[in-house]
């Protein structure tokens, strides 16, 4: 894990932590985001973690870090958003996506996302993909 900070108008990162690409790492995931994000109400945090569950997840079940890789989850914060990117090793050529198609049994991950989160996207990050959430759920966060 690494903690350190920035200035006041920029998002001030609060930790990292890399874990093997293996599903229990979203349930570790999930637990280090609990810990390190400011106090919030309990709702938000609940839906804070339900993204970071579904973002590990796809990075577990659909790039490299789910073959013997690592999956990186990075919290960062400014006064009213809290950030939670999520970083894999690649190997897919397809950029995430929102499944829309009701009858599918699975990819619904991202649909949860979208719906919980202010704002998410990706992009490429050295060898792998970086997917990002955003969440207006920041509150009592102390000024640097």
């Amino acid at each position: 894990m690494t903690h350190c900070e920035s200035g006041p108008e920029e998002m001030r990162l609060l930790g990292t932590i890399t874990m093997p690409g293996v599903a229990r790492s979203a349930q570790a995931a999930r637990a280090f985001v609990r810990g390190i994000a400011p106090p919030m109400d309990i709702a938000a945090m609940d839906d804070i973690v339900l993204c970071v569950d579904e973002l590990v997840a796809n990075a577990v079940e659909h790039t490299a870090s789910g073959t013997g890789g690592q999956v990186t989850v990075v919290v960062s914060a400014r006064e009213d958003v809290l950030r939670v990117t999520v970083l894999d090793q690649g190997g897919t050529q397809e950029q995430p996506c929102v499944r829309t198609e009701s009858c599918s049994e699975d990819g619904r991950g991202l649909l949860l996302v979208d719906a919980l989160s202010k704002s998410w996207g990706s992009h490429p990050a050295l060898k792998g993909t970086a997917v990002w959430a955003e969440f207006h759920a920041v509150t009592g966060f102390p000024a640097v």
